[in-house]
């Protein structure tokens, strides 16, 4: 399993202070505003994350950045819109998890490959899903939830944000891994199935770590496990799952930038170096840590493996699960 390299951030940081003040164009590129189609509503995560970066691409490369909102059937709209632009790098896309490495599993009419259809150029940060029970729980432990699953199959009910989610294949994947049956509930959203948590509807619940890390340090929530392969600085002292267990555990929701399939080299190269500098930059590097999310940054080529890697892992957790969408 290709695990997210988190380490990469602190070497970018050196990278970035050899670059020069802005990415050297090549070709004269860009000398044009860039668009930033972003597959979901404004407001969200992937939104809010798409105009930090455009802030430091505007920054380095002397070129506004132009967010246009394209959402719709879990990101494959926005991300359909992308293939079919000019590969020539004014047209990009602050794209995630979803669509790049779920949705084509899952929506027939997606009808793209996410390792062909796009030119990976970073991963740009990831969160941590934190697996979660009500602190009046008796389940303190994920060897805890492991044995209460098997002495009642079925007997748990855990939530998600919806069918399909990374939320609720996270879970699917858990199960898998720890040979155990739990009854899936999906929620329209995050914070409808943190509510029934909260009041005893569900048992447990995988959820983005900004969004039950406040419910956590007010003990309204117990955290047993984060889904990382280490452990976050956000929850210090909850060890990952892969320590816990079930060994190479490793899911979480990610963005990064892609571009259409087939541009030119040396303009992908323009747009990493600009981004290098721009996770680095303390301004954004501040807004980024405010956010939750775990930097990573990387080079285009270690991007694309990690979406190969992404696809195959949630296809076969998908097929094994049986994921259906209505």
């Amino acid at each position: 399993m290709n695990q997210i390299p988190l380490k990469i951030f602190t070497s970018l940081v050196f990278a970035a202070c050899s670059l020069n003040a802005m990415a050297q164009p090549k070709d004269g590129f860009p000398d044009k505003p860039i668009t930033m189609v972003v597959p979901y509503p404004a407001g969200q995560a992937v939104d809010s994350l798409a105009r930090m970066m455009g802030e430091g691409l505007t920054k380095y490369l002397g070129q506004p950045v132009i967010i246009d909102n394209k959402a719709g059937a879990g990101g494959t709209i926005g991300s359909k819109y992308l293939i079919r632009m000019p590969a020539d790098g004014y047209t990009l896309s602050m794209n995630a998890s979803g669509p790049l490495g779920i949705a084509p599993h899952l929506f027939k009419e997606a009808n793209y490959d996410p390792r062909t259809d796009f030119t990976p150029i970073m991963l740009v940060a990831a969160v941590a899903q934190t697996l979660v029970v009500s602190a009046k729980s008796n389940i303190k432990s994920v060897a805890d939830l492991i044995e209460a699953a098997k002495a009642k199959p079925n007997g748990l009910n855990f939530g998600s944000p919806g069918n399909g989610s990374t939320s609720h294949l996270t879970q699917e994947m858990f199960k898998q891994l720890a040979g155990i049956k739990m009854q899936h509930v999906p929620y329209k959203g995050g914070p409808a199935a943190v509510t029934d948590l909260l009041g005893g509807q569900i048992d447990v619940l995988f959820e983005a770590a900004p969004l039950v890390i406040p419910f956590i340090n007010r003990g309204e929530l117990r955290a047993l496990a984060v889904s990382t392969a280490k452990p976050i600085d956000t929850l210090p002292g909850v060890r990952p799952i892969a320590a816990q267990g079930l060994e190479g555990f490793e899911a979480v929701g990610w963005m990064g930038i892609v571009g259409p399939a087939g541009m030119d080299p040396a303009r992908v190269e323009v747009l990493s170096k600009a981004l290098i500098q721009s996770i680095a930059d303390p301004a954004i590097r501040t807004k980024l840590d405010s956010t939750g999310m775990l930097t990573i940054g990387g080079t285009p080529k270690e991007f694309a493996s990690f979406i190969n890697s992404e696809y195959a892992k949630w296809g076969a957790v998908i097929q094994k699960a049986g994921v259906k969408l209505e």
